[in-house]
């Protein structure tokens, strides 16, 4: 089964993807401190050593509180490129379905942190002072000095992003300068089953199991619908990236299906769990995922395929789970193709002490 699908792996152009950068600066609020301006109160730390072989780090001239939004609004916006986009050239593509509604997003983003940044300039200098006579400050607002003007401080603080398109560098289609940047762009698949993969295995290790009261690993017997957070974050980018390679769109469609067949509300438990437990555990690795596609080629129709990946599941598994340690699998070869290269012993990810191993199945009895 891994043959075709390995085989039908190809280059992809950035043609549908629209490239985002962010150019986001913050100020730190802080300033170096120095030994001269804490002896006047501690004589003792004339005996520091000197600053060529250690320093005392910085001190805070303004209140964190003031310019902890900035960094939430910076992290905001690299959410919303995550979830919308994969790594690209240094920057993040976006599908050109996802633009406009990225580029709303990263409006709204932006017009909140100018407004705080606003309303920081204008009550800059009194809020310094609420700062300096802090009562847990104020024996050391001899510190809290040399604080640099609100137009520099307005001159710190940007949110800005930058849109673009990318194409070969060279006229000549088999340059090498174009082949290195074909490599480069062939590389957003690997990221995309790469992703997948990350969110299948945070819903298997996270939601599907835990640990009872003796400390071993085992499946929950029901979960609830914000559970299945991680597989429509699957379904969506999949269904987005489909241009890149024909093996993504049947996956976006398996996706789909289970969650079609899930119930709208209330728990997940049962059969519908093991459903939820056999896709996570399909898309949970590049290879198995792979097949999967195939599957879905080979048959003609989602459900099909996924009635195979069902009849593949051990139908009883007598012995509850346990905690399981053991070394990382090797990488298949369909992984290797994936990322574009092979990894070392030492690129293979630490797995925690919970994680299970690929053979373990959850107890079901009596599901088929």
């Amino acid at each position: 089964m891994n043959a075709p699908a390995v085989l039908n792996i190809k280059q992809t152009q950035a043609n549908g993807i629209v490239c985002v950068t962010l150019d986001i600066h913050l100020w730190s609020g802080r300033k170096r401190l120095r030994k001269e301006n804490l002896l006047a109160k501690n004589p003792e730390l004339s005996d520091l050593p000197p600053e060529s072989l250690a320093t005392l780090g910085s001190i805070k001239i303004a209140d964190p509180d003031d310019l902890a939004p900035f960094l939430k609004y910076k992290r905001e916006a690299e959410k919303l490129l995550k979830l919308n986009g994969l790594p690209l050239l240094g920057t993040v593509g976006i599908p050109e379905g996802k633009v406009d509604g990225v580029y709303k997003g990263l409006l709204e983003i932006k017009q909140k942190f100018d407004d705080h940044a606003q309303r920081l300039y204008r009550d800059f200098d009194v809020r310094i002072k609420d700062w300096r006579q802090r009562i847990d400050n104020q024996q050391w607002d001899h510190l809290i000095t040399d604080i640099p003007t609100p137009e520099y401080v307005a001159g710190r603080l940007a949110f800005g992003f930058h849109l673009c398109r990318v194409s070969a560098p060279s006229g000549d289609e088999f340059s090498h300068a174009n082949k290195h940047y074909s490599k480069q762009v062939t590389g957003l698949k690997g990221e995309l089953f790469d992703e997948a993969a990350e969110e299948a295995k945070t819903l298997m290790e996270k939601y599907l199991m835990g640990k009872d009261a003796h400390g071993a690993v085992r499946r929950r017997e029901k979960i609830t619908q914000k559970t299945l957070g991680p597989l429509k974050r699957i379904g969506e980018k999949f269904k987005s990236f489909s241009f890149l390679d024909h093996t993504v769109e049947p996956l976006a469609q398996i996706v789909e299906h289970v969650l079609g067949i899930l119930p709208h509300d209330g728990p997940i438990e049962g059969v519908h769990l093991m459903h939820v437990w056999t896709l996570a555990k399909t898309l949970s690795n590049s290879a198995t995922a792979l097949e999967a596609a195939q599957l879905v080629m080979d048959s003609g129709a989602a459900n099909l395929a996924f009635e195979t990946l069902l009849s593949s599941a051990p139908e009883v598994v007598s012995s509850p789970a346990e905690e399981v340690r053991g070394p990382a699998a090797a990488p298949s070869y369909a992984e290797d193709i994936l990322s574009g290269a092979t990894p070392t012993a030492d690129e293979q990810p630490v797995v925690e002490a919970e994680i299970l191993t690929d053979s373990f199945q959850p107890e079901y009895v009596g599901l088929f």
